[in-house]
């Protein structure tokens, strides 16, 4: 087997690799937004929504090019495998080998060509769709799997992660709504002015809203977001920084005395700098171990390669 295909299918977001499997090369992408909310909210039937996501599934691999070639398999992960996807698969349990080979998955046939379809991971009371894909990409390399023997892995997001690794193992994890509760704040809440600016990111808010919800809690911190602005204490234009670094902080406060050699930061682009101001204004003597951008980007497609490779 030369190549495969790598698939992503998120809540939002259908995304689409062909990868040279030796190399791991990205040979053609395709990425639409069919993610699995909209599919399952067209079509609530299982047999339907299931025959719709074998159309999405086909036509993508069509826009890859490589419609024709039957031997080529496909990977899934992400939401479907959850009750709103293809087929609900359950969740496999913790302790979990870093090398995936504990997940459950469902093979099938599609098109003359077979597909893996992977499950998620859960904790005593948290769960996972996706991340555990990209974690066994970020530690499959020799020079990665020393972190897993004792670190805390930082994966920002939507549904933020901290994942505990020992020895190996995925041993627990805590999820945090820092995304999502941004995009629902900063767009339709009393916290949304119209002089907001997403694009705009001044440290000095961010750092001030780092600092309020350490002395007075998420809650409160919160409203300071409305309330400096009114009072002219915060620009308006800032008031999203000052609120992103409410909800960064709350979520990085929860970190102290964590007992890891490490912290793992597995974030790109602005959001890992947010992070890394996070980390150093709360727990300045962590050793904080950072992702490089190409290594994050392609950690996924690592972690469908290795799960193609498992029994």
């Amino acid at each position: 087997m030369t190549h495969f295909i790598s698939c992503d299918w998120g809540t939002s977001r259908f995304r689409l690799r062909l990868i040279e499997r030796h190399q791991e090369r990205i040979v053609a992408e395709h990425a639409t937004d069919q993610g699995i909310q909209i599919l399952a909210a067209a079509h609530p039937g299982i047999d339907s929504r299931r025959e719709m996501m074998g159309t999405v599934l086909d036509h993508g691999i069509a826009a890859l090019g490589v419609g024709g070639q039957t031997d080529i398999p496909v990977v899934i992960s992400g939401m479907a495998s959850s009750t709103l996807g293809w087929q609900s698969l359950p969740y496999a349990t913790l302790p979990a080998p870093i090398d995936g080979s504990t997940l459950s998955f469902l093979d099938f046939q599609l098109s003359g060509r077979k597909v893996r379809l992977v499950s998620g991971l859960r904790a005593d009371s948290d769960i996972m769709r996706g991340e555990e894909t990209e974690l066994i990409g970020l530690f499959a390399s020799s020079a990665r799997r020393q972190l897993a023997e004792n670190s805390l892995v930082v994966m920002p997001g939507t549904h933020s992660k901290h994942v505990r690794l020992r020895a190996g193992q995925i041993v627990d994890f805590t999820t945090y709504l820092t995304g999502e509760l941004y995009a629902l704040l900063s767009q339709g809440s009393t916290l949304n002015t119209p002089e907001s600016d997403d694009t705009i990111f001044d440290q000095t808010a961010f750092l001030a809203g780092i600092q309020s919800s350490r002395s007075r809690g998420l809650s409160a911190a919160l409203f300071q977001t409305r309330a400096l602005t009114v009072l002219g204490h915060l620009a308006a234009k800032h008031s999203r920084s000052f609120l992103s670094g409410a909800l960064i902080g709350a979520e990085i406060a929860a970190l102290a005395g964590a007992s890891a050699d490490q912290i793992v930061l597995a974030a790109g682009g602005q959001l890992a700098g947010q992070y890394v101001l996070a980390l150093g204004e709360l727990l300045p003597k962590a050793v904080v171990v950072q992702i490089p951008a190409a290594e994050l980007a392609a950690a996924t497609v690592a972690g469908h390669a290795r799960i193609l490779s498992c029994p």
